[in-house]
């Protein structure tokens, strides 16, 4: 059986693309530089003082936060709940979290419990973030309390990575 010049050249590139590498379905994925988008679960402590608007004095606590970090920028939820000495009453706040790398805002809902009363208001705060280390600012506003209808706090968290899912 005698092959034209045709059938020889479709023969070699029927050849070439049966033999030719294929990639394996095990390699790794493409090197890429910078992170990849990842859920964080990070937990820490709290503290500051009442500076303004209300009765001052120091607080401590611990905060909470789920958030998706991609490309720089975060967002998520949080839920934090400290004692304040100066209000003699606890807190209790949550909310979603947005930022951009090392600036962040939150706000939502808050509770709080003093002198036998359970108020409800909203919360929110303005941070900077270093790493571990967030300095904030926080302002919450109870519109149907009697006294100390708002409340200016500032304070430092330390939060840390307690948690990590996808990213890799």
């Amino acid at each position: 059986m005698k092959l034209s010049p045709l059938g020889v050249v479709v023969a070699g590139i029927l050849a070439l693309g049966v033999a030719a590498p294929r990639p394996a379905a095990a390699d790794d994925p493409p090197f890429t530089i910078g992170s990849r988008p990842a859920w964080f679960l990070l937990g820490g402590v709290t503290s500051g003082g009442t500076v303004a608007l209300a009765d001052r004095g120091a607080y401590v606590g611990g905060e909470l936060s789920v958030a998706r970090l991609r490309d720089g920028k975060y967002l998520g939820f949080y839920a934090d709940g400290y004692y304040d000495w100066g209000a003699d009453g606890t807190y209790v706040t949550g909310g979603l979290e947005l930022g951009r790398r090392f600036v962040g805002i939150d706000g939502g809902a808050a509770l709080r419990f003093a002198g036998g009363e359970r108020e409800l208001g909203v919360a929110g705060r303005l941070s900077v973030s270093i790493g571990l280390l967030g300095l904030y600012a926080r302002y919450a506003y109870f519109g149907e309390a009697m006294t100390n209808e708002h409340v200016l706090q500032v304070g430092i968290a330390l939060k840390l990575p307690l948690m990590t899912i996808g990213g890799n």
